[in-house]
Parts: structure tokens; sequence; C-alpha cells
């Protein structure tokens, strides 16, 4: 009867991660298409397909964590999350510092974050993401800014 019980238990875990696993790829996929047709043509400097949202200052912090792509050109920062989708692009002229943090708006991971500051509608804004190598991202940003 125990036998029974764990390879059920077993079974069902190795169904969800399954689940989990297809549904993750097929995230990254789209995403990966948004940016091909979003940047047909024009040269991406850094690009992620799994970077973490973790919200924008003005926005509080109730706001839904979400992962995304997160492209970055010569004149543009873009990220677009994958549920719930949403589009944000900020101009590099418009961006004024880049650091790495470990939290944001109350929320950790414990790891570096990429932390934007900018100008947006007139007013100062911030936003976060965790994405693989927040320093290669960030000496990326700060190149291009300096550059202006």
């Amino acid at each position: 009867m125990i036998l029974r019980i764990v390879l059920i238990i077993v079974f069902v875990l190795l169904v969800l991660t399954a689940i989990r696993k297809f549904v993750f790829n097929w995230l990254q996929r789209k995403m990966l298409t948004k940016v091909e047709n979003r940047f047909a043509g024009r040269r991406i400097a850094m690009m992620a397909i799994n970077a973490n949202f973790f919200g924008q200052r003005s926005k509080g912090g109730k706001q839904v964590r979400g992962n995304g792509a997160l492209v970055l050109t010569e004149t543009e920062l873009w990220f677009c999350q994958a549920m719930p989708e949403k589009e944000i692009s900020i101009p590099v002229n418009q961006i004024k510092a880049i650091e790495l943090r470990r939290s944001f708006l109350g929320r950790s991971i414990f790891r570096q974050l990429l932390y934007v500051e900018f100008y947006h509608q007139g007013r100062d804004e911030s936003i976060a993401w965790y994405v693989n190598d927040p320093e290669k991202w960030k000496m990326a940003i700060d190149r291009l800014i300096n550059e202006d």
C-alpha cells in the first residue's frame, strides 16, 4: 500500500515537472519570436529571454512579478513580460543611472538585480530585473549612456 502511494506521488511529480518544462519552453519560444519580430534588422547589444521583472517604482509594491524578454539596443532598453503580457520601452537617452542592488520594492532573491533609473513622462522612475550576469548588463548600458 505504501509503495503504491509513493509511486503515485512520484508519477504526479514527474507529470507536473514535464508540464512546467513544456510551459516554460513555450513561453521562451514566444518571447524569442516577439524579439525577432520587433527587432528584425536592428542590432541587438544584449538579450535575455528569461529576465525576471521586479516591478516599476511608480506602480508600488503590489505588482505582479514575471519573466520575459529584456533587450538592449543602441537606442532602447525594452522589456516584454510573458504573463501578464506587458511591454516597457526605455529610450537609452532617458536612462540616468544603472546600479546593482540586492532588493527592489521590498523584494529580494538574494542575488544582484539590474536597477535602472530613468526619466518617464517628466518624472524620475526606476525599475529592476534579475538577469544572468547583471554586471555585464550594467557595463553595456553604462557604455551606451556615456556615449551621449
